[in-house]
């Protein structure tokens, strides 16, 4: 996702929200990525992000936070607002959307 999008207001809400649905529908609408390329990023099934999209299931483990921001590639100070500490070296090498 780029980089301002993480800065936008609507987004920042949803990460303090923990509204894991409504990032993912961002990084959609932001980066472009479609609900298979966002599974594969943070390790989910494609059905499983659409439940979560879809408001079905609902994200609740701190270690499911971890792998989204991970997988997202979420600058530190949005990792922040989600909850997870900051990331690693490596997440910040990796490929983002």
């Amino acid at each position: 996702m780029p980089s301002w999008a993480w800065e936008r207001a609507e987004v920042r809400q949803a990460l303090r929200a923990r509204n894991v649905g409504a990032v993912f529908r961002y990084v959609q609408q932001y980066a472009g990525a479609s609900q298979a390329r966002i599974a594969t990023a943070v390790g989910m099934q494609q059905a499983r992000v659409n439940e979560i999209i879809n408001g079905r299931r609902e994200v609740a483990r701190l270690d499911v936070y971890e792998r989204i921001a991970d997988g997202l590639c979420m600058p530190d100070d949005a990792r922040h607002l989600l909850g997870p500490a900051a990331g690693t070296r490596e997440t910040e090498r990796r490929r983002c959307l």
